[in-house]
């Protein structure tokens, strides 16, 4: 578990890393093509779909209250992974009732098989970055689901294939794209977006990395906007 520079969350955990999905834009994998061979990303395939029970223990070794990014390196709910490598990972998350899990996909949000409920500390968004309508389906099953927190991630916002419904949805968060050749979000796009979570009173995070896009005036105040739910830690 390691402490991470995201300024929505506390530290990164991976108990499960990879994905299928092949985004262009996306650090986890380039990340793992530079430790292939080390670190239990495999030499050959380093962003296969693979399970580290290694690093199941690691939530239990920090008794503080934190929010933990979980499976940042990977889709928690990629086709791939077997649900018995989730089902480990619920196991923590109830023996460590004072941490709040942070799960991000762009896949269907699949309920537990070995239990009714998501654990009551675990959180789970969408990512949505507007280049299609591939999240129509996850997100319809996001509202579903039984998370008690459950958010949209707009980052990087590259596109205006965007939901008009955003009924049922507790927080999100509006992040451009960085690194060499990243892609300056669309200025209109991210105003309309904002708009939109404003007339839903939705809390909004804008990460440091979009605002240099926009000054902060009387009318784009919301650039500093760094809100979390109003429940930010959820007992079990």
């Amino acid at each position: 578990m390691n402490k991470t520079k995201i300024e929505w969350t506390d530290y990164s955990w991976n108990p499960i890393t990879g994905c299928t999905r092949g985004c262009h834009y996306c650090y986890a994998r380039k990340m793992a093509n530079r430790l292939k061979g080390r670190a239990g990303y495999n030499e050959q395939e380093p962003f296969t779909p693979t399970f580290h029970p290694n690093r199941l223990e690691e939530p239990l070794k920090m008794q503080s209250s934190q929010m933990i990014f979980t499976c940042s390196m990977g889709d928690f709910f990629g086709p791939e992974v077997p649900e018995s490598w989730r089902e480990e990972v619920y196991k923590v998350m109830e023996r460590t009732p004072w941490h709040t899990y942070q799960v991000l996909t762009k896949q269907k949000v699949i309920g537990p098989d070995e239990r009714q409920l998501f654990p009551n500390n675990m959180w789970i968004g969408l990512s949505i970055d507007g280049t299609s309508g591939y999240w129509e389906h996850s997100l319809v099953s996001l509202k579903l689901c039984s998370a008690t927190q459950k958010f949209i991630s707009f980052e990087p916002i590259l596109g205006d294939n965007l939901p008009d419904d955003i009924s049922g949805i507790d927080w999100a968060i509006i992040g451009a794209q960085t690194g060499p050749g990243a892609s300056p979000p669309g200025r209109i796009i991210v105003r309309e977006v904002v708009e939109r979570l404003q007339e839903a009173k939705i809390p909004i995070f804008v990460k440091h990395n979009i605002r240099k896009y926009f000054v902060a005036t009387k009318d784009s105040w919301w650039v500093t906007r760094e809100e979390f739910p109003e429940m930010a830690s959820v007992g079990i």
